[in-house]
C-alpha cells in the first residue's frame, strides 16, 4: 500500500497580532508587533511585562461555545480553518462527503484551562468560596473535546502535551493518522491562553525579557508570553482531489526527538533540535539544500538561541538558508506556538514571502551566524531575516522544541511542488548512521501496524507492583483503601482511596535526584527503571510514550496555592518544572538517557490508549526499535473534591485511585521470548454520551472492523476489559456494547474489570493493560476479574486474546489487543 500524502486545505488562527490569517499576515507583512500590556488579569511581580495578549473579545468571538478561553481560543482558529478548507464548520461531514469515523481531532495544549482554575483557587483560598463550575475545563483535553463534538468527528481524537512543541508534535500526529489510512481528514493544532502559572512560572526562572523578546539579538534576555490559536485541515491528497478542495501546501515531513539532557534546558551543543530536523528532512525525501527558509523556534532567551543556531549550523555548515523568528509579532504562545508558525508558513509558501524577524538589533556575535547564511539569498551582514521581504519558496523547516528536551520539526512545501525520493515508492526512509538492533532495516510496505510485542513491564499500584501481587489482590476481592485527608478549606474528614503500595523510590532513584521530583514523577521513574532493566536492552534507539490524565497535580497545585496565598512574592521554581504534563516522559528519557521520540497524550481515559498508539507507529516506521509506552495519574484533593462535588463518585463501583504502569514495546523481539503481544490499536470518538443513549451495534461493528484489519474475529477473543466497574455514568454503555457484540458473535462474550484493584483515575486502563497481559499469560486468573455482567461460562486460562476497551465521559474510546506470546 502506498504512503498517502498529507495536504493543507484550511488555516485558522488568533493571536496577539490579529484574528484570521489575513489579518495576522498584514501584521507580519507591516512588522507590526502584538505585544502591549498585560490586562487579562493583575500580576503584582510580573504585570509589568510586555505579553502577546489577544485583545479581540474572545466570549464574543466564540459565540454559545462553553469552556476555557484556551477552548475558546482553538474553536475561533478551528472554526475559520475549517471555513477556509470550504466545509461548513457546523456539518463538516456532510459538506466534505466524508463519513464521521474518518473526521479525527488533534490538539497541543499546555495549560489547558488553567485559568479558570486559578480563579478558583483564588475564590477558595482568599475569599472562601466553593465554586467549581471553571473546573470542568480544567483538563488539556477540554479544546480537543469542544472542537470534536462540534463538527461531529467520530475518528481518531486525542491530545498532545509536550510543553512549547505541543503544537507542532500534534500536526506530525495528524500526519501520521492520515499516512496510516486511519483518517482521511483531521483538524490538527494548538492553542493555550495566558495565565499566572506559566508567568511567573517563567519568571521564576529568569526567562522573561521585560522589553519584549528580541530572538538572536545580542542584548536577548528572555520570552515574552502570549496565548493564541493555530488550527490546519489536513486531509489526504485523494481526499482533497475528489472534494474539489484546494491545496494550500503539503505537509512533507516531519521529526521528533528528546534531549535527555535537562529538565528545562536545551542539550547546548543542540543534538536533539538536530536529530528532530534531519528526521523531518529524511522523512520529506530532501536534501538540506533544499530548503528556502527556516522559521526557527527563537524565544529570545540566551541558551535557546545558541543552541538553535548551533544546530542549524550542523545541519546546514556554511549554507544555513534565511531563517527567522516570529515571536516577537504575538509572543510565545507554547503549545500553539508551533502551530501558530505552520499557520504562517502555509501563507509564507502561498505569498511568497519570508516574515522578519522582528525585535532583533544586533545580531549575536556569539551565534557564529553572519558568515553562514547562504548567498545569494542572504542579507547584508549575515544572520536572521530583518524585513519583510519576496522570496521564491519551495520548502519550509518549521522548529518547535519545549520543556524536556521535546524537540519537533515540520517541513511544509509548496502545493505544486513535486514529491521527492519515498513519496513515490511508498517505503519508508532508514535512519542513515544508526544501527536498528531489534528491527532489521528494510522496505516496509506503508502502513504497516501490524503487531507489537511486549517485552517487559514495570508498576506501581494499589495493588502491587507484580502479576503476582495483582493476582492475591484479585483474590481477595479488590485492593484495601486508606484514608485520604482532605484539606479545611475544601471539606472536613477524610475520603477512602486506593493509594499506591511503596513503589521502591528510594532504591532506584538517587536521594539527590528523588528530592527534585514529584511523587508522579517518582512513580514514573521507578516504573520505568524496573521495565527497562527487565527488558534487557542495550543500543536500541529508544523513546517514551506517556500519558496522564491530569500530570502532577500536586505539584501544580503547589505551585498555584503558594502564588494565591503569598500574592506572587516567592514562587517556587522547582514546582513550576515539575507541573507540565510531559514532566513525567521527559524525566524517564532524562533518567534513561532515551534520545528518541518522546511524547505525552491527554486525552482523559483513554491517555494511555493514545501513547500505546503514538508509541506503535514510531515502531511501524522504523523510527525507533524499543518504545517504553505508560502511562499515570496521583491522588489529589482537589480532584477528590471535584468528583464528590459533582457527583461522581456517588454510588462509586470504586474508590478514587492512582498508579503508574509502563511497557517496553518493539516491532520485532530478536532472541528475547516478549511476555504478550499487542495489536488492533485505534482510537476514535462516541458522539452521543452525556446521558445520551449509545449506538451499541455501531460500536460493535467499529470493534469488529478493527479485528478484521488485525486479522482477528471475534472468535478468538475469549474476555472483554472494561472500565466497568469504574465511573457509573459508563457503566450502561459498557454493558450495551457487550450485550451487542454477544449477539454479533452468538455466544455470551465474558467481560473483566480491574478497577477494584487499582482505582479509578484517568490513566486507570493502563493498569486495565497489565492485568490483560497477566490473563493471557496465565498469571491472572479470569474468573478472579469477572465483571459483574452475564456470561454462561468462565473463559479458559490462560486467555488466547483479550480486547481491552476504554471509554470515556467526554466520549473518546480505544482498543487494542492483547494476545500470549
Amino acid at each position: 500500500m502506498s504512503r498517502r500524502s498529507p495536504v493543507v486545505t484550511g488555516i485558522g488562527i488568533l493571536c496577539a497580532a490579529g484574528c484570521g490569517s489575513r489579518r495576522v499576515w498584514e501584521a507580519i507583512r507591516d512588522g507590526r508587533s502584538g505585544l502591549g500590556p498585560l490586562t487579562l488579569f493583575s500580576s503584582p511581580r510580573f504585570g509589568h511585562h510586555l505579553v502577546g495578549q489577544v485583545r479581540e473579545d474572545v466570549d464574543a468571538l466564540a459565540g454559545k461555545v462553553r469552556g476555557s478561553r484556551s477552548d475558546k481560543l482553538a474553536w475561533i482558529a478551528a472554526r475559520e480553518a475549517l471555513s477556509s478548507a470550504g466545509l461548513n464548520p457546523a456539518e463538516v461531514s456532510n459538506s466534505s462527503g466524508l463519513s464521521p469515523q474518518r473526521i479525527g481531532v488533534i490538539f497541543g495544549s499546555t495549560v489547558g484551562g488553567m485559568r479558570g482554575t486559578e480563579q478558583f483557587l483564588h475564590q477558595l483560598l482568599r475569599e472562601k468560596r466553593h465554586r467549581f463550575g471553571s473546573l470542568r475545563f480544567h483538563e488539556c483535553a477540554s479544546s480537543t473535546d469542544l472542537c470534536a463534538r462540534m463538527v461531529q468527528a467520530q475518528g481518531p481524537c486525542t491530545t498532545i502535551s509536550t510543553a512549547c512543541s505541543a503544537g507542532a508534535m500534534a500536526i506530525a500526529a495528524a500526519a501520521e493518522l492520515i499516512e496510516q489510512g486511519a483518517a482521511d481528514l483531521v483538524l490538527t493544532g494548538g492553542s493555550d491562553s495566558l495565565c499566572r502559572l506559566t508567568l511567573n512560572g517563567f519568571g521564576s526562572l529568569l526567562l522573561l525579557d521585560p522589553k519584549g523578546c528580541r530572538p538572536f539579538d545580542a542584548g536577548r534576555t528572555g520570552i515574552s508570553l502570549g496565548e493564541g490559536a493555530g488550527m490546519l485541515v489536513l486531509e489526504s491528497e485523494e481526499t482533497a482531489h475528489a472534494r474539489g478542495a484546494t491545496i494550500l501546501a503539503r505537509l512533507s515531513g516531519w521529526g521528533a526527538s528528546c534531549d535527555a539532557f535537562h529538565a528545562t534546558a536545551p542539550q547546548p551543543e543542540g543534538r536533539g533540535a538536530l536529530a528532530a530536523m534531519r528526521q523531518a528532512l529524511e522523512r520529506s525525501g530532501l536534501e538540506p539544500a533544499r530548503i528556502d527558509y527556516v522559521s526557527a523556534h527563537g524565544t529570545g532567551t540566551p541558551d535557546n538561541d545558541a543552541m538553535e543556531a548551533k544546530a542549524l549550523r550542523q545541519l546546514f555548515g556554511d549554507q544555513v538558508p534565511p531563517f527567522a523568528s516570529v515571536k516577537r509579532f504575538f509572543g510565545h504562545t507554547l503549545a500553539a506556538s508551533g502551530a501558530i508558525k505552520a499557520v504562517i508558513c502555509v501563507q509564507a509558501l502561498r505569498e511568497q514571502a519570508v516574515p522578519p524577524n522582528l525585535g532583533m538589533e544586533t545580531l549575536d556575535p556569539g551565534l557564529g551566524m553572519e558568515r553562514s547564511v547562504s548567498l545569494p539569498r542572504r542579507l547584508p551582514g549575515g544572520g536572521p531575516v530583518t524585513e519583510f521581504r519576496s522570496q521564491s519558496l519551495t520548502h519550509i523547516l518549521s522548529n518547535s522544541f519545549g520543556f524536556g528536551g521535546n524537540n519537533a520539526a515540520l517541513v511544509f512545501s509548496r502545493a505544486d511542488a513535486a514529491r521527492p525520493g519515498i513519496s513515490q515508492s511508498g517505503v519508508v526512509p532508514t535512519v542513515v548512521g544508526e544501527k536498528n538492533t531489534l528491527v532489521e532495516h528494510g522496505q516496509v510496505p506503508w502502513p504497516d501496524c501490524g503487531r507489537f510485542a511486549i517485552l517487559e513491564y514495570g508498576a506501581a499500584s494499589a495493588a502491587g507492583s507484580t502479576l503476582a501481587e495483582i493476582q492475591d489482590t484479585f483474590r481477595q476481592g479488590g485492593a484495601m483503601p486508606t484514608q485520604f485527608e482532605m484539606p479545611a478549606a475544601l471539606s472536613a474528614g477524610t475520603v477512602s482511596v486506593l493509594a499506591c503500595k511503596p513503589f521502591g523510590a528510594d532504591a532506584l532513584i538517587e536521594p539527590a535526584k528523588r528530592r527534585r521530583l514529584g511523587r508522579l514523577q517518582q512513580m514514573a521513574v521507578a516504573a520505568a527503571r524496573r521495565c527497562w532493566a527487565a527488558a534487557g536492552v542495550t543500543n536500541a534507539r529508544a523513546g517514551v510514550a506517556f500519558g496522564t490524565g491530569l500530570g502532577s497535580l500536586n505539584d501544580t497545585a503547589a505551585f498555584v496555592e503558594n502564588l494565591v496565598i503569598n500574592d506572587e512574592r516567592a514562587p517556587r521554581p522547582a514546582f513550576f518544572t515539575n507541573s507540565v504534563h510531559n514532566s513525567l516522559a521527559s524525566q524517564i528519557a532524562l533518567e534513561l538517557e532515551l534520545t528518541g521520540l518522546n511524547s505525552t497524550m491527554v486525552q482523559r481515559e483513554i491517555s494511555f490508549e493514545a501513547a500505546l498508539w503514538h508509541g506503535s507507529r514510531e515502531l511501524a516506521t522504523q523510527h525507533a526499535d524499543l518504545m517504553l509506552i505508560g502511562a499515570a495519574d496521583e491522588l489529589n484533593a482537589y480532584h477528590l473534591a471535584t468528583g464528590q462535588r459533582w457527583g461522581n463518585k456517588s454510588e462509586p463501583a470504586v474508590y478514587p485511585g492512582e498508579g503508574c504502569t509502563v511497557f517496553a514495546l518493539a516491532r520485532n523481539p530478536g532472541n528475547q521470548p516478549p511476555i504478550a503481544w499487542v495489536n488492533g490499536i485505534r482510537l476514535g470518538r462516541v458522539n452521543a454520551l452525556a446521558g445520551q443513549p449509545i449506538d451499541a451495534c455501531a460500536e460493535a461493528d467499529w470493534i469488529i472492523e478493527t479485528l478484521a484489519q488485525n486479522g482477528e474475529t471475534l472468535d478468538r477473543v475469549d474476555l472483554l476489559v472494561t472500565g466497568f466497574n469504574g465511573n457509573h455514568q459508563l457503566k450502561p454503555f459498557y454493558y450495551a456494547v457487550a450485550a451487542a457484540l454477544a449477539r454479533r458473535a452468538g455466544r455470551p462474550i465474558p467481560c473483566g474489570a480491574y478497577q477494584h484493584a487499582c482505582g479509578e483515575f484517568p490513566a486507570a486502563s493502563a493498569f486495565g493493560f497489565l492485568t490483560a497481559i497477566g490473563l493471557v499469560r496465565g498469571e491472572i486468573a479470569p474468573a478472579l476479574c469477572l465483571a459483574d455482567f452475564p456470561a454462561t461460562a468462565v473463559p479458559q486460562s490462560p486467555c488466547r486474546t483479550v480486547l481491552l476497551y476504554t471509554l470515556s465521559p467526554s466520549g473518546t474510546k480505544a482498543m487494542c489487543c492483547v494476545q500470549a506470546g
